[in-house]
């Protein structure tokens, strides 16, 4: 069995639901983080700084208004669009 975890403040955290007997012997080795490995974005996603539900608002608010209908291109069409 191969568990995954993270480090924080010194102490191996598990993914929710995991857990180990007490006594289990185990081996860690450190993981380098990748682009797009899933550690790395959840332990991006737990850095801080954390958002308060007004700067959250405001990216919604952002997105919604950058949002454009999709272009109606047939990709498999033979003559020009």
């Amino acid at each position: 069995m191969t568990l995954h975890g993270r480090v924080k403040n010194g102490v191996i955290v598990l993914p929710m639901g995991a857990s180990l007997p007490d006594g289990t012997l185990v081996q860690v080795t450190p993981l380098h983080y990748e682009t797009g490995n899933p550690l790395a974005v959840i332990a991006a996603m737990e850095a801080e700084p954390h958002l308060c539900p007004e700067d959250v608002a405001e990216l919604e608010r952002a997105i919604a208004a950058g949002k454009r209908p999709a272009a109606a291109i047939d990709p498999f069409a033979t003559g020009p669009v």
